[in-house]
């Protein structure tokens, strides 16, 4: 009875003592993983997938070319070769022959440079933004992956502590079977729970093994080192900011206003494209020893002879697409507001009812289980029942386990909402000037 009694309070333990057990003897073998290295390890090797900086930069390069002049037009002429006569393929004879070199050079007027430079840094600020979107998303999954291989290891300890008290309960009910107290049904009954338990650890072990891919598929081998602890649950810092409608920081809102920032600069584009540019044309020609040479001087620019169905209308399309990004920014902050509220009240919500789980529900069914084995000492109580009450206890600490396993997930979404800064995390267009 007091091996029973023993096994039975070392079960309904598990919760507390699993974990520091677990980490104990990894630590030993190798240096644990922490969430925060997970995060950084996770951010360095996305450098070259969803947080590359390859658009950010071809945005700044190109920003610098387009304040540029086009390059000038080199020109190679043959003029006014006679094809028939006596003068026939002389380029010297006829007066009118001429070879001829000129330079042209397009004058693109300063303020069409200067909007075109300037939506080319709006691009540039705008992949910088996605850059932060993407680089949030990966800290965010890293951070969910690493949690799902903590808390499905928390689950493998947690039903391991279960497999002696059902071990135990079936050796006494097949000596109480042999001893003529007890039933085949009883015996029968404990062989079921034993297998029902193989199956769910079956299960475990697989989900310990998909989270350990999913998790290796953000930092690669130091997937496989031992897990360190898990950090404390709060309402993370800098979230009340964000209620109180500070949402710039947001990457998903700050891409939303870039985005904005693009539509209207394509609007100052468009505006400055309908006032034509000028081009200027030198060119020097070569005439036979006998005539003198020349020179000319040529000057074009096109005419917006219907600017109303051209020009005019690509401003308007511009137009549009600027309130359609308007539009989409106002959802995005919304969505967003929205979003951050409900899952910050959600998880205030469950550490509520973490706190209850650990004051009263898990108190209550350790109580059960006392009374359960209490009443089988003294020979009231059936040693099924004590297995049911064990069982029902692991039960009410399993749930409570996948409780705070989403917990920890709404935790997570909130504290990588903003990207951690890292090495990788830091502007790519500073870099670039």
């Amino acid at each position: 009875m007091l091996s029973l009694r023993r096994l039975t309070l070392a079960l309904l333990c598990a919760p507390a003592l699993g974990p520091a057990w677990l980490h104990a003897a990894a630590a030993q073998a190798a240096p644990t993983l922490s969430l925060e290295e997970t995060v950084a390890l996770a951010t360095a090797h996305a450098g070259n997938a969803e947080s590359s900086p390859g658009a950010v930069e071809s945005a700044v390069q190109m920003a610098v070319a387009a304040g540029q002049l086009p390059d000038p037009v080199l020109k190679l002429g043959l003029n006014n070769v006679p094809l028939n006569g006596p003068d026939q393929f002389s380029l010297t004879r006829d007066f009118m022959t001429m070879r001829s070199v000129s330079v042209m050079q397009e004058f693109t007027r300063a303020d069409k440079r200067r909007a075109r430079a300037a939506r080319s840094a709006a691009e540039a600020t705008a992949a910088e933004a996605k850059r932060a979107v993407g680089l949030a998303g990966v800290q965010r999954n890293a951070a969910g992956a690493w949690l799902d291989l903590w808390y499905a290891e928390q689950a493998a300890v947690l039903l391991g502590h279960h497999v002696h008290p059902l071990d135990l309960a079936l050796q006494a009910a097949t000596a109480a079977y042999r001893s003529g107290r007890g039933s085949r049904a009883d015996v029968l009954a404990m062989e079921l729970e034993i297998e029902k338990l193989h199956d769910r650890q079956d299960e475990s072990r697989a989900a310990v093994a998909t989270a350990m891919l999913n998790l290796e598929r953000w930092v690669g081998p130091a997937a496989r080192r031992p897990l360190s602890e898990r950090p404390p649950l709060d309402v993370p810092q800098g979230i009340q900011h964000l209620l109180q409608g500070e949402f710039d920081t947001v990457p998903e809102v700050t891409a939303a206003q870039r985005e904005v920032a693009l539509a209207e600069s394509e609007i100052q584009v468009a505006t400055e494209a309908r006032k034509p540019d000028v081009t200027v044309e030198l060119m020097y020609s070569q005439r036979g020893p006998a005539y003198s040479n020349m020179g000319s001087l040529n000057v074009s620019f096109p005419v917006p002879w219907d600017r109303g169905n051209r020009q005019d209308r690509d401003v308007a399309a511009r137009l549009a697409q600027a309130n359609e990004a308007r539009a989409r920014f106002e959802i995005v902050r919304r969505n967003t507001q929205a979003m951050v509220g409900a899952r910050l009240a959600e998880l205030r919500r469950n550490l509520e009812r973490l706190k209850r789980y650990d004051e009263k529900t898990l108190p209550l069914a350790r109580a059960q289980a006392d009374a359960a084995l209490t009443a089988y000492r003294a020979n009231t109580g059936a040693l099924p029942a004590v297995a049911e009450a064990s069982h029902r206890a692991i039960d009410m600490a399993a749930e409570r386990l996948a409780l705070e396993a989403r917990t920890a997930r709404l935790w997570a979404d909130l504290t990588f909402l903003i990207p951690l800064p890292t090495a990788q995390t830091g502007p790519a267009i500073k870099d670039l000037k």
